[in-house]
């Protein structure tokens, strides 16, 4: 004989079937309740990526500054040689006068100290040019609204000969022109050497330019030149920090090319092992 728990067990079972709504709504409300905890957790894990992102980029913006100033630096010391010391002290002075980042005037010193020696100048002669038109370049840019960069360039060429390339600054470096700058230093320009042609178009420009010259230095409190010197002093900055850590990021790098380096050798060795892996993880990222 059935007992009373028995037939109210067999009961509930029939109800549970006969009217699975209660059932149902449970389940679903067990749903919502797992969703939610999802979103609560997908949220904080956002939260917890934007934190560790806004730590590391700034990191990683260093770094990049100070890897930046390394490579320029390897240059600098190359081109200038046993004077490097002595004109990165006043390359810093100038940056710091006109309100730009050190990488940027030490870049540029080394890049016209690379176009003058080969051209057969000695080093005090191209240093003096170096100087020279790093510090026009900055003053023109700033005179004509100008990127520093794309007026340095500019420069340049003249001085190679592209006349072109100063027309909008109004300043004429042609062939003509050369000759007549030439013949007023009485030099024959039947004659002169390529040192000399790059000397008076430089006389040309600078005798042409002397209302943009020292314009950083007076306009330094206008927009354009604040922005650019708050710009340096923030690559400095980062370039500061970024050294102190480039010891420390420098081997990891290392570390990860090697490890790179060796799965390229294994997967060259084991193709088929290769595709393989390839297909089970595209597998996993569709089911995911």
């Amino acid at each position: 004989m059935a007992s009373s728990s028995g037939i109210k067990a067999g009961k509930a079972y029939v109800e549970l079937f006969a009217d699975n709504s209660k059932l149902v709504r449970g389940l679903k409300m067990a749903e919502s309740k797992v969703k939610n905890f999802g979103a609560k957790i997908g949220r904080m894990g956002a939260k917890i990526a934007g934190v560790a992102a806004a730590g590391i980029a700034p990191a990683l913006l260093a770094i990049q500054a100070a890897s930046n100033m390394e490579e320029v630096m390897n240059k600098f010391n190359v081109v200038f040689g046993k004077s490097a010391g002595q004109v990165k002290k006043w390359s810093d002075a100038l940056a710091k006068d006109v309100g730009r980042s050190k990488r940027q005037i030490a870049e540029f010193m080394s890049e016209a100290q690379d176009l003058y020696m080969p051209m057969g100048f000695d080093s005090t002669a191209a240093t003096a040019m170096s100087k020279t038109v790093t510090q026009l370049a900055i003053d023109m840019a700033s005179f004509n609204n100008k990127n520093d960069a794309d007026v340095f360039r500019d420069i340049q060429s003249a001085l190679t000969g592209s006349s072109e390339t100063m027309k909008k600054y109004g300043s004429n470096v042609k062939i003509g022109a050369v000759n007549n700058q030439l013949l007023s230093d009485s030099i024959d320009p039947k004659s002169a050497t390529e040192q000399q042609k790059v000397m008076a178009r430089l006389a040309i420009i600078m005798r042409e330019t002397t209302a943009a010259q020292g314009d950083a230095k007076r306009s330094a409190e206008a927009y354009a030149n604040q922005m650019k010197r708050t710009m340096g002093v923030l690559e400095d900055t980062g370039g500061a920090i970024g050294k102190a850590l480039l010891p420390i990021v420098t081997p990891i790098v290392k570390k990860v090319g090697q490890i790179v380096e060796a799965f390229g050798e294994w997967a060259a060795k084991n193709k088929a092992l290769t595709v393989l892996l390839f297909k089970v993880v595209a597998i996993v990222g569709a089911l995911g």
